[in-house]
């Protein structure tokens, strides 16, 4: 089986996915230090916009992953299982649920404590999973560069 397209999709995916948290941690973070309500009412609508491409680039990461390594994987390959099942359930138990609130919140122009409250765990949450992305990442490259052939001295 040629592997090859399969772990090109995982790493677009994974890239993706680690891209997308990015830009809506530091646009949130933005909005909400330089910016006014305006601002953060339209990073809020984006976020909301683009959830799908976040959503989807996450499946498809997990999807391939468990393609390409179908077995329980032990050391490298177990840490990275591991962080791919917190970070899905992190999304989907937090950051998910807390993107919604805050939408309606800001739409409706309510920046009161449970704005704020709910704000500060999404940040909470999307630090957690650019880390554990980050480290799957950090693993991944680590794995790719022990398979290269390693040249010998001429």
């Amino acid at each position: 089986m040629n592997r090859q397209p399969l772990t090109v999709i995982h790493r677009t995916a994974g890239a993706v996915a680690f891209l997308t948290i990015a830009a809506f941690f530091s646009s949130t973070v933005y909005s909400e230090f330089f910016g006014d309500h305006a601002l953060v009412v339209q990073v809020k609508h984006a976020i909301l916009w683009c959830l799908p491409l976040l959503i989807g680039s996450m499946v498809l990461t997990g999807l391939s992953g468990n393609k390409l390594y179908p077995a329980k994987g032990k050391g490298v390959m177990g840490r990275k299982q591991m962080r791919m099942k917190l970070a899905a359930m992190n999304g989907t138990l937090v950051m998910l649920p807390a993107a919604v609130f805050l939408f309606f919140k800001a739409s409706a122009g309510e920046f009161d404590a449970y704005f704020w409250t709910v704000q500060g765990i999404e940040l909470v949450g999307g630090a957690l999973n650019l880390s554990l992305i980050g480290l799957n990442i950090r693993d991944g490259l680590s794995l790719k560069k022990a398979k290269q052939p390693r040249q010998q001295a001429a």
